[in-house]
């Protein structure tokens, strides 16, 4: 048997290393979406915040896979795979956004900041459209998961709509003595 290259062995390396952060992710997602109805605001952010890191190195993986020097075919199919992963996780992900923001609306929850953070995931959510829209051979997100982001973006409309944006509250003037 022919020793591995080095290329062969940093992919080997990196695709076991994103495969474990990808694995890990769905089981964070799973757990929080088990847990979310006693969640604050702040360890949604939180949770949101993994998200997006694993976002970030799922781009990272695809990057350094697109520079290495392999096959064409082997390479299609090595991206697929991490698209695969990216596109699990982010379903996973969108759901605990859709049980968390439903639970607002049926809790009737306003929670302060909440009109600049659905207004951030809804840009989210439209730059994950977008970038499954790019790996598809017909330039089309996958319609299962553009359902999902509809769905989710009519939730996040209507806590916009009845929450006030921060730059309304003013702060309070102590009075002098």
């Amino acid at each position: 048997m022919a020793k591995p290259s080095p290329e062969q062995q940093m992919t080997v390396e990196l695709l076991q290393s994103f495969e474990r952060e990808a694995k890990a992710m769905l089981r964070r997602c799973a757990v929080t979406r088990r847990q979310v109805s006693h969640f604050s605001f702040t360890r949604y952010r939180g949770f949101f915040e993994e998200v997006k890191s694993f976002l970030v190195l799922a781009a990272f993986a695809r990057g350094k896979l697109l520079n290495l020097q392999m096959g064409a075919v082997e390479r299609d199919q090595l991206l697929e795979h991490i698209d695969g992963l990216e596109r699990r996780v982010s379903r996973a992900a969108m759901e605990v956004a859709r049980t968390f923001y439903g639970l607002m609306l049926r809790r009737d929850l306003i929670y302060l900041g909440g009109h600049e953070r659905c207004d951030e995931d809804r840009q989210l959510l439209g730059e994950l459209l977008e970038r499954d829209a790019e790996k598809s051979p017909d330039k089309k997100p996958d319609a299962r998961l553009e359902r999902d982001v509809k769905a989710l973006e009519a939730v996040l409309e209507e806590i916009v709509r009845r929450t006030p944006p921060m730059r309304n509250f003013e702060p309070l003037e102590i009075a002098k003595h």
